[in-house]
Formats: structure tokens, C-alpha cells, sequence
């Protein structure tokens, strides 16, 4: 398991780079900046501002932290149990610990999930469009939540990311974090693509580790 998981950490790293280009030129497509753009970004500041000078929401995280360990566990088809809740840390008993299951905090912003599926319960009830600016700030908020304490967990190395092993997690969880980025900033700022994201990433992959293949074999 140990080669194994080495040869993944090396074949991830081309395709974080990869990731990183993709981002870096796909960001640069935005044309102007929407009104829904600006509340996103005032919310990732927001937070930004909260977490570096104010006070930071260490119970909340890790609230969220443990409860997508369960979630994912209930998903994996085991059983989640006696989860403990506090500003220093958490725990939660589980019966499937695999890959998905320590992995799904640092890949899923929970708190950004329950913000847009609330969206959509309400959309069926009230006139939810006078509302959006307010929902488009909470997601750049709980975005920026998730990213920073994900990046603090990631220097801490955290239990879970050391089972899982360091580097191929992080890298899997960097890639994962700047796809879920991309595809929001796609939804609230004109001219930048999803599809062409995604496209870009797959033709650079497969033309790497194409070259790759014939250097060393053919």
C-alpha cells in the first residue's frame, strides 16, 4: 500500500499543476463583473476578515467536520455513532473508515451544500429571487470557511489525511477544492465555462502523461 500510494502521490502532482493552470486562464476569461459576482466576493472577504481579526468558528467547523464523516459513512453503507462535538476538536465512530468516508470534510464544504439546497426547498415556497444577493453572499461566506480551515487541517496534518497518505491526499483534495471553486465562480460571473474548465484539464492531462508514456517507452 505504501508504492501504491507513493506512485499516486507522483502521478497527482502533474495533474495539480495542470489544475492550477486551467484556473489561473479560466479565471481570466471573466469579462465583467455581475452584481451576484460582487456578493460572492463580499462574502469571501467577510469571512476572510472574520477569521484573520475578529473571532473564528472552531465548534462550527468541526461540527460540520464530524458530520460529514457520518454522512458519508450512512453513503458508504455503514454506521455512524457516539460523534463528540467541541471548539478543540471532534470524533465520531464509524464502520466503514475508507478512503471516501476521512476524506468528504476536506472535499465538501457542507455548509455551502445546505446553503443551496435551503435555496432550493424555499424556491418552492416564497418568491426566493428577492433573496439571492443575501444567499450568494452566504455561499462566498461559507466557501472561504471551508477552504481556510481546510488549509489549516492540511498544515496541521491532520489523523485522516495521514491514513489516507499525506501527500496524494492533499493533492486529491487541492483538485477536488479547485474544481467545486471553479464551477461557483462559473455560475456567477459572465464568460467564464465549466465545460471548457473541465476540457482544458483533460486534454493537458492526457497530452502529459501521453509524452510521458512515449519517453519512456516507445
Amino acid at each position: 500500500m505504501g508504492i501504491l500510494r507513493f506512485i499516486v502521490s507522483i502521478s497527482l502532482l502533474p495533474v495539480c499543476v495542470i489544475v492550477t493552470i486551467s484556473f489561473y486562464n479560466g479565471i481570466f476569461t471573466i469579462k465583467d463583473v455581475s452584481e451576484s459576482g460582487l456578493y460572492f466576493i463580499l462574502g469571501a472577504l467577510l469571512y476572510s476578515v472574520m477569521h484573520l481579526l475578529l473571532f473564528r468558528l472552531d465548534f462550527l467547523y468541526v461540527f460540520g467536520h464530524e458530520s460529514m464523516h457520518a454522512i458519508s459513512t450512512v453513503f458508504s453503507g455503514g454506521k455512524a455513532s457516539n460523534m463528540k462535538v467541541s471548539n478543540k476538536g471532534g470524533s465520531v465512530k464509524t464502520t466503514t473508515p475508507n478512503f471516501f468516508v476521512m476524506l468528504a470534510p476536506y472535499l465538501i464544504p457542507v455548509y455551502t451544500v445546505i446553503i443551496a439546497i435551503l435555496y432550493f426547498i424555499l424556491s418552492f415556497f416564497i418568491d426566493i429571487t428577492k433573496y439571492s444577493s443575501i444567499f450568494i453572499l452566504l455561499i462566498g461566506f461559507t466557501l472561504m470557511f471551508h477552504l481556510a480551515y481546510t488549509a489549516e487541517s492540511i498544515r496541521k496534518r491532520q489523523s485522516d489525511l495521514i491514513k489516507t497518505g499525506y501527500l496524494s491526499s492533499i493533492s486529491f483534495i487541492y483538485i477536488v477544492n479547485i474544481v467545486i471553486v471553479f464551477f461557483i465562480v462559473s455560475l456567477l460571473f459572465r464568460g467564464v465555462s465549466f465545460i471548457d474548465f473541465i476540457s482544458s484539464i483533460y486534454v493537458k492531462t492526457k497530452y502529459f502523461y501521453w509524452s510521458f508514456w512515449k519517453q519512456l517507452f516507445l
